[in-house]
């Protein structure tokens, strides 16, 4: 798998049919309730091929995410795909063809149903447990963007989350960094290493949601607490247009905001419940175990990761996406 390929985090949904439950956040229960909604998802990708030669170029598209929470069904791709496949994180994607002369531009057209169940998790700490080993041994591993050997880091986790508990070091956690948020809009990520900056008298967490969810995820692993990212849309509303123009994408900053919610946030682990979401920018609050219906999942982060989550809805191989764009509309559950 090449390094283009590898940027799609992504997972694969049966033409036609939902997939079983992969990878989902666990059982639902008496423990939660729920707000559920149901979206038409139509996207399209502008390719263009800038290379001086005919190019027979694989591309490989987004699919969102079907889980317990979440389930999704492909209306359509066309060009139709040939392949489905995984990456190393377990998540899947579709791979189509484009054959292109030089200059030569192509559309991908995409159509998804995507069933959501927004959530509220009555996490009762009488009954949490801490994760096996092997869960731990898995999910608490350093990487380049969650480097969990960082002395600063390891000082802060314990200062702010450290407890007997793994639901209170949870709430803790997602208490102290959503204090610490100083958003702006990032092209790159930063890695919870340079995220974490000393201004002002107080630590900060400088970057958007990636920088955000990276610190999280680092103080959770620390603290022995199996931790990941979850990547995919935070919508403002149930019908909503998005869309990127990749040739102006470095100049726009926030103004990006007004047009685009590619979102990152991280995912905690604890039993009985299984992975739970914490998403601290969803209205700026600790949000563990709190997860609206207004998020469409497309994957899960988990080992290593090769870009922002921002222009993964569409890997070529050869040619350069120029534009995406996602109308998602809400329907009657």
């Amino acid at each position: 798998m090449n390094r283009n390929v590898a940027l799609v985090l992504l997972l694969f949904v049966a033409a036609g049919a939902a997939l079983a439950a992969v990878r989902g956040i666990g059982a639902p229960s008496g423990d939660f309730s729920f707000t559920n909604e149901t979206y038409i998802i139509e996207g399209r990708f502008l390719l263009v091929n800038r290379n001086n030669v005919s190019v027979h170029d694989y591309v490989y598209v987004a699919l969102p995410q079907n889980t317990t929470f979440q389930k999704s069904y492909v209306l359509y791709i066309k060009p139709a795909p040939i392949r489905y496949m995984t990456d190393e994180d377990g998540n899947r994607y579709a791979v189509t063809v484009i054959d292109a002369k030089p200059g030569e531009k192509a559309w991908i057209h995409v159509k998804y149903r995507v069933e959501v169940s927004g959530y509220v998790l009555y996490a009762d700490e009488d009954r949490a447990r801490w994760p096996s080993f092997d869960m731990v041994k898995r999910y608490t591993v350093s990487t380049g963007y969650w480097d969990v050997y960082n002395e600063t880091l390891i000082r802060l986790a314990y200062q702010v989350g450290y407890a007997d508990n793994p639901v209170t070091t949870a709430r803790k956690l997602a208490e102290w960094v959503v204090g610490r948020v100083a958003y702006y809009v990032n092209m790159g990520r930063y890695g919870s290493d340079h995220a974490v900056v000393y201004r002002y008298g107080r630590y900060q967490i400088v970057g958007d949601c990636v920088e955000v969810a990276d610190v999280y995820v680092t103080l959770a692993r620390i603290l022995g607490l199996p931790a990941r990212t979850a990547y995919g849309f935070l919508l403002t509303s149930h019908s909503q247009k998005m869309w990127l123009n990749m040739s102006t994408l470095g100049k726009e900053g926030e103004g990006l905001l007004s047009h685009w919610g590619g979102h990152m946030w991280p995912q905690v682990y604890v039993p009985p419940w299984g992975w739970i979401d914490v998403d601290m920018l969803d209205g700026m609050q600790p949000n563990f175990g709190i997860f609206s219906e207004r998020h469409v999942l497309f994957g899960v982060e988990e080992t290593k990761y090769y870009g922002t989550s921002l222009t993964s809805s569409c890997v070529p191989s050869y040619m350069t996406l120029q534009y995406v764009e996602y109308n998602f509309r809400g329907v009657a559950p």
